[in-house]
């Protein structure tokens, strides 16, 4: 495991507590049992360390944020082709190892737009043109 702070494993054994589904008073009793304290606060940094994978044992798995969330363009019947240009647009981000927030800057400095959820479909197909110019650069071949 990375080395990590003290508020980012508290924050990571509130995120299992939530992903785990745990009440509060299931959640005391948890940590009860692992390292006889009620709270996180007064821990130290080897018995958060211990909690966390406690969790990691009941089957919480930290997630990394690198690559980010994928944007949601809803699911309604007139979203099915902008769903497929953000399909296309997680194809070239995944292939060119790229987070969101990349394609969200192209959105913003393209068009203004802060979100690429936000994008009308020439926006997004626009921007799917965008990728393919990138990867022809770099000599991939485009589909």
């Amino acid at each position: 495991m990375q080395p990590q702070t003290r508020k980012q494993m508290i924050q990571k054994i509130h995120i299992g507590k939530t992903e785990l589904k745990m009440d509060r008073e299931c959640y005391t009793r948890f940590l009860l049992e692992t390292v006889d304290k009620h709270s996180c606060s007064v821990m130290s940094d080897s018995e958060l360390m211990q909690v966390l994978q406690a969790m990691q044992a009941r089957g919480f798995k930290v997630k990394s944020k690198r690559y980010g969330k994928h944007p949601d363009v809803g699911k309604a019947a007139d979203n099915a082709v902008r769903k497929r240009y953000m399909d296309k647009i997680e194809a070239f981000l995944t292939v060119n190892k790229k987070p969101w927030h990349y394609a969200h800057a192209m959105c913003k400095k393209s068009f203004g737009i802060d979100r690429l959820q936000w994008c009308t479909e020439d926006q997004l197909r626009k921007i799917v043109q965008m990728f393919a110019v990138m990867a022809k650069r770099h000599g991939e071949r485009v589909k």
